[in-house]
């Protein structure tokens, strides 16, 4: 079912019980009109009748048919006076015995009853309730017609202001069609002329394309990086090969081995498969400083250690966590000019790195995206922003 269907569907059934409530209560306030105003009349009438009552040679209380007591009296309506010894006059179209013997008792079914005590006798205004009961079913047997009609007015409308609703989402659909079809993933939806919840999905769109773009341009930048990493390596493998020098090159194939192992773990942290463990995160920032600092020496640059005095215990996976310090080591020692400083601090449960000055271009290669997506896959953060005093890299991880 289409969401148009949908929409016109839950409309007519909104419109439906609305209409079927007001109609009922219409109809109620119709019929407790017609007995209020019935009501009204016979209080009316014996307002009208009592004081013209007279009394005959016997005593006896009777109406004042002179009057034009009778004409005026309608057909549905009848007037009594009832004395200790039954009805002593009458006026209007009697009923059979058995109703009017009711009446007198003042239980008379399918009759609206009013009644007054004069002295000695009652006068008692009856109407006869047949003609509001044959209007009421007049409405009763319109009620079905006007909700059918009613119902199909509202599902006739609630399909056309659904599908003019509808329309910019569809006009937006039919441009998001064509965007994939033709994956111009830098082209972005037009936005809807008014401004309404489509637009906001439309933007919401838009910013997923932004993010996909960005992740595309990320892949295939990434893409080069790898194949440049390795085509080096493998040039000179090549060429040590055919040289016959073995010792450089087993060192290019360990190179290369590193390269292969980098890009393995990598795989691993996007698919979430790194186990972690409480680790000493001073201890291990320390030992690969340690490693890596004959190689700061010979390009001529200082690496400095502020660690804390008391261990930092963190909750990372071990290889994982080497690989994002050496891979930050190793970018600060690329992109450091000669003379310059790399200062590496443990505090907490994070570590930061900051070379000065800094190279304008800090590096974005397999390194730098490798340490980023290890940092996230263990739950932790990694910011990296310009400073005047250099380039700094922010690593923030879990505690355990």
């Amino acid at each position: 079912m289409s969401l148009r269907v949908r929409f016109a569907l839950y409309a007519v059934l909104t419109v439906v019980l609305a209409l079927g409530i007001s109609v009922l209560a219409l109809r109620e306030g119709l019929e407790a009109l017609l007995l209020s105003k019935a009501d009204q009349e016979l209080r009316a009438l014996l307002q009208a009748v009592v004081p013209r009552l007279l009394r005959d040679e016997d005593g006896t209380l009777r109406l004042d048919l002179d009057g034009g007591l009778f004409s005026s009296l309608k057909p549905d309506t009848l007037v009594l006076v009832v004395g200790s010894e039954g009805i002593q006059d009458a006026a209007g179209l009697l009923p059979p015995l058995v109703e009017l013997e009711d009446l007198v008792q003042g239980k008379a079914e399918g009759y609206l009853l009013q009644e007054q005590a004069v002295g000695e006798v009652r006068v008692l205004a009856a109407r006869r309730l047949e003609g509001i009961h044959q209007v009421m079913t007049l409405v009763d047997r319109l009620l079905p017609w006007v909700l059918f009609l009613g119902s199909g007015v509202a599902a006739l409308l609630a399909l056309g202001l659904a599908a003019r609703a509808l329309a910019p989402l569809a006009q937006t659909t039919r441009h998001a069609l064509a965007l994939a079809r033709e994956r111009s993933w830098n082209r972005r939806l037009p936005l809807p002329p008014h401004p309404d919840e489509v637009e906001e999905v439309v933007r919401a769109f838009n910013q997923v394309l932004e993010v996909l773009e960005e992740a595309l341009a990320s892949e295939r930048r990434f893409a080069q990086e790898a194949a440049h990493a390795l085509r080096t390596p493998l040039t000179v493998l090549i060429g040590h090969l055919e040289k016959g020098r073995l010792e450089e090159a087993r060192g290019q194939a360990e190179r290369l081995r590193e390269l292969v192992e980098q890009l393995l773990l990598l795989a691993r942290a996007e698919s979430d498969a790194l186990a972690q463990a409480p680790l000493e995160l001073d201890t291990l920032v320390f030992t690969e400083a340690e490693a890596l600092r004959p190689a700061f020496q010979a390009r001529g640059l200082r690496l400095l250690l502020d660690l804390p005095e008391e261990p930092a215990h963190v909750l990372a996976n071990e290889q994982a966590l080497r690989a994002v310090v050496v891979a930050l080591l190793e970018n600060a020692l690329r992109h450091t000019p000669k003379g310059g400083t790399v200062q590496v601090t443990v505090e907490g449960t994070g570590f930061w790195v900051r070379n000065m000055p800094s190279h304008p271009e800090p590096g974005t290669g397999i390194g730098l995206r490798l340490a980023v997506a290890l940092v996230r896959a263990q739950g932790g953060s990694l910011r990296a922003a310009e400073e005047e005093e250099g380039f700094l890299v922010t690593v923030r991880l879990k505690a355990p």
